[in-house]
């Protein structure tokens, strides 16, 4: 055992980490240095044997498709370099015009690297995989615990938070739980990870999961207030209930289902929320005359509704380079009458057509038939298993980050589970 001490180490740390995205160091999170080490541990033995490597027969074909990807990235990238650059003010190193596309590209490439090294050793040794996803479970009820404490601090002392803190204020005085997500709605999505991983182990390992650790974690889910994870967990449970064998199990959980989301739509807001983001869509010029530079208008998800279509008009097949979009958003060709942000780096948080924006139609359409090659491989298998499989290109149309590790994490087990599950069908059919 003490010769997959490392490796061991490696699995647990890319359980326990993901859940830390708001602690950073020049601008990476706790994981990259993790998977940058994986990157360049990789690349040597790669090297030391000659190119010739092991990877378990069923990751063959992802390793390969995920390889030709990101080779075309770097060229699409390449291209992009033709293209007018809007530097941000103040700006490091990493954040300078073609420097920081390169950085995004390593990036994605260590986060590749990882889920395929991930998931080859969870094809490997099942008892990794069994505790890589124990370690990831309760690494979320501390997350969520956490996240709790601080909202009711928050309710109680009504101060101005760190950026560390587990909850915060928005303008409306809305407190909202974030664990250590910089918002509710990232954190929201997390937990609904945290739920899969939870039900993918207790499927494969047959341990329980504790009513006091569901009602931590399903508290903390409520505390976000997450749209995003609201949905996530929406889509994903009207799929388990429409899975129910019998039509009257199916008619009655989807009674219960509904009324359960109906009321914590109606908790959160939801329907005013998404109608306030199509009216400042619809009027952005009134908006911006009446409110200015407020960045809840000019930045992010609302001005991202203007400017991601017009990058995608002007570069449907080649994109403006993964990474670019806070260099090249300021750009009149497709700001508009939008204001120039150069304080902040602006992220469009619209999921598959801000991908589309950077990497081009082609490159995101091969990127999402990647997405869901662990729904392919567990189709017609327990329903947990297709869930966790569909999580990743379900949060990233909602725009999780692709540099975000989480959902690489729970694809490596929705792939790890399918392939076991597969071969214990196999010997029982002998």
């Amino acid at each position: 055992m003490k010769r997959y001490r490392g490796v061991l180490t490696a699995v647990g740390l890319l359980g326990v980490l993901p859940a830390f995205t708001n602690i950073r160091l020049a601008a990476l999170q706790p994981v990259d240095f993790v998977l940058l080490l994986l990157l360049g541990f990789s690349i040597l033995k790669l090297i030391y044997s000659r190119f010739s490597f092991r990877i378990s027969s069923g990751l063959s074909g992802l390793f390969w498709s995920y390889s030709l990807l990101l080779l075309t990235l770097i060229l699409l990238s390449a291209l992009a370099f033709r293209l007018a650059f809007y530097p941000l003010d103040a700006a490091s190193f990493l954040k300078q015009p073609v420097i920081f596309s390169l950085s995004k590209l390593l990036q994605l490439t260590a986060i590749i690297c990882g889920f395929l090294w991930l998931t080859n050793v969870f094809l490997r040794r099942e008892s990794f995989f069994a505790q890589a996803m124990t370690v990831y479970w309760r690494t979320g009820i501390v997350c969520s615990l956490y996240a709790i404490l601080s909202y009711l601090a928050l309710l109680v002392f009504r101060r101005d938070a760190l950026e560390i803190f587990g909850a915060y204020s928005n303008l409306d005085g809305f407190i909202r739980a974030r664990g250590f997500f910089n918002e509710g709605g990232p954190f929201g999505i997390y937990i609904v990870s945290v739920f899969i991983v939870g039900l993918l182990r207790r499927h494969i390992t047959g341990r329980r999961l504790g009513a006091g650790n569901l009602v931590v974690v399903s508290i903390a889910f409520l505390l976000s207030a997450s749209k995003v994870g609201f949905l996530a967990a929406a889509f994903l449970g009207l799929y388990a209930v429409l899975s129910v064998g019998s039509f009257w199990k199916r008619t009655l959980y989807v009674l219960v289902a509904a009324a359960v989301l109906f009321g914590t739509a109606v908790w959160l807001d939801l329907g005013n929320q998404l109608l306030g983001y199509l009216i400042s869509y619809e009027n952005i010029q009134q908006e911006i005359a009446l409110r200015g530079n407020d960045y809840n208008l000019v930045v992010g998800r609302v001005s991202a509704l203007y400017i991601v279509p017009r990058m995608i008009a002007n570069h449907p097949l080649t994109g403006i380079g993964y990474g670019n979009y806070p260099l090249m958003r300021n750009d009149p060709l497709y700001l508009g009458p939008l204001p120039a942000i150069t304080e902040v780096e602006d992220l469009p948080a619209l999921g598959v057509p801000a991908i589309a924006a950077e990497m081009g139609i082609p490159a995101t359409v091969w990127l999402m038939l990647l997405l869901f090659a662990p729904y392919w491989l567990s189709r017609g298998r327990a329903t947990i298993l297709v869930a966790a499989a569909l999580f990743q290109p379900f949060a990233h149309a909602l725009a999780v980050q692709l540099t975000f590790f989480y959902p690489w994490f729970v694809s490596a087990c929705a792939i790890a589970a399918s392939c076991y599950e597969k071969k214990y069908d196999k010997n029982i059919n002998r």
